[in-house]
């Protein structure tokens, strides 16, 4: 696997992501917590806890999750994250291939292209925190 897809592949396929320990117990914990709010029966529960073993994508807790709100990001926000980033690393490599081309023929100027790429890189952090804090959670709200 290149440092490339190793590095983008998050961003641009946040289901894609595989499972790791943390994300597991937390998704267990969900279970337990929807089981105590009344949202699932023990044997719900049960079947749910049993996928979650077999589960090897964020994307894949979609299903286990299904029918259970707060526990796994909106669709809405994982397409917005892979749009935002699509677009800004789009915005990166024109403004860094244009800033390098005025460079070759002598109109060197500071790197001007950091300031729109720093501020449209926030706005992509800030939807992947957000996509993230679903997954960190353990609890999920009562309705």
């Amino acid at each position: 696997m290149s440092t490339l897809t190793a590095t983008l592949g998050p961003l641009l396929s946040p289901d894609e992501l595989a499972l790791t320990d943390t994300d597991r117990r937390a998704a267990h914990e969900k279970i337990d917590c929807a089981t105590r709010l009344g949202g699932l029966s023990p044997l719900q529960a049960g079947d749910r806890h049993d996928l979650i073993g077999v589960a090897r994508t964020r994307g894949e807790l979609r299903q286990v999750f299904d029918g259970l709100t707060d526990a796994v990001p909106p669709y809405g926000l994982t397409l917005a994250l892979r749009i935002a980033t699509v677009g800004w690393l789009a915005v990166c490599v024109v403004q860094f291939v244009v800033w390098l081309t005025l460079a070759v023929f002598g109109h060197f100027d500071g790197p001007w292209w950091l300031w729109s790429d720093i501020g449209l890189g926030a706005a992509v952090g800030v939807l992947w925190w957000t996509n993230e804090t679903y997954h960190r959670k353990s609890q999920l709200r009562a309705l």
